[in-house]
């Protein structure tokens, strides 16, 4: 596929899921496993976007305040030392199994997106005190597990885990986006070792998104309902996950 095509797709993909609080690697990694055939491949550059992308949106959101740092911090620690020990196993499991269980993460995702029913069951049931900064260091440290083995910054996760903990969704959003910048930059390291891609081809799609992260964090920040767009993706990843498993059959 031609640089400029997918360059146009990445910042596509980029801006619309950095609204959102997600780097986005939940497609990249089988958008670009179909392009190579290749998921040790794939689970690597889609880390270095997801890097790229929540960089890019954590600048707008920094600067308009809306990370809450105080959480964000512990749940980094966790998550990336979680995310060395998944990239661990990524070189050990199947490709197939690996694939499997991404094409089942996306379409719990989906669903979560089309229909947001852990938000709406947990959103008014608050975890305070102590509980609290458990929760954040077992959930970062799983959340960085799966981010090292599956190439995903776990942004999906995230956003639901800070509404629990009462953030509005802008900032649960603003603060994913911060927190995915450091587990998706720890998994990328513990796989770029076994790393040979065309160089052209990846500052193209780095450039696309960073530039797509910035438009998309600035539309989230503008006050663009994400709602419509969290039911668009759960139904592309719906779909792509249908085509994954077709695929491993």
């Amino acid at each position: 596929m031609e640089n400029i095509v997918l360059a146009i797709i990445i910042f596509c993909a980029s801006a619309l899921f950095s609204m959102i609080g997600l780097g986005g690697a939940i497609f990249y990694v089988p958008f670009f496993y179909w392009i190579s055939g290749d998921f040790l491949f794939s689970v690597t550059i889609a880390l270095l976007l997801n890097t790229v992308t929540s960089g890019s949106a954590a600048i707008t959101y920094i600067r308009k305040k809306m990370v809450e740092f105080n959480i964000s911090i512990p749940f980094i620690v966790a998550s990336m030392t979680g995310a060395q020990i998944g990239a661990y196993f990524t070189r050990l499991a199947p490709v197939e199994l690996l694939l499997l269980m991404f094409a089942l993460l996306m379409v719990l995702v989906g669903e979560e997106m089309i229909f947001s029913r852990i938000q709406g069951i947990y959103s008014k049931k608050q975890i305070q005190g102590k509980k609290k900064y458990l929760l954040v260091i077992v959930s970062g440290f799983l959340v960085g597990a799966f981010s090292g083995m599956l190439g995903i910054g776990g942004g999906t996760f995230i956003v639901p885990l800070l509404l629990i903990l009462g953030f509005d969704i802008k900032r649960a959003a603003a603060s994913s986006g911060f927190i995915v910048l450091f587990t998706s930059l720890s998994a990328f390291v513990a796989h770029v070792s076994t790393w040979n891609p065309d160089f052209h081809m990846v500052a193209s799609v780095v450039v696309a998104s960073f530039a797509g992260a910035q438009l998309g964090s600035y539309l989230m920040h503008s006050r663009v309902k994400a709602e419509t767009l969290k039911k668009m993706f759960g139904i592309v990843l719906w779909l792509m996950a249908i085509r994954m498993i077709a695929g491993i059959l």
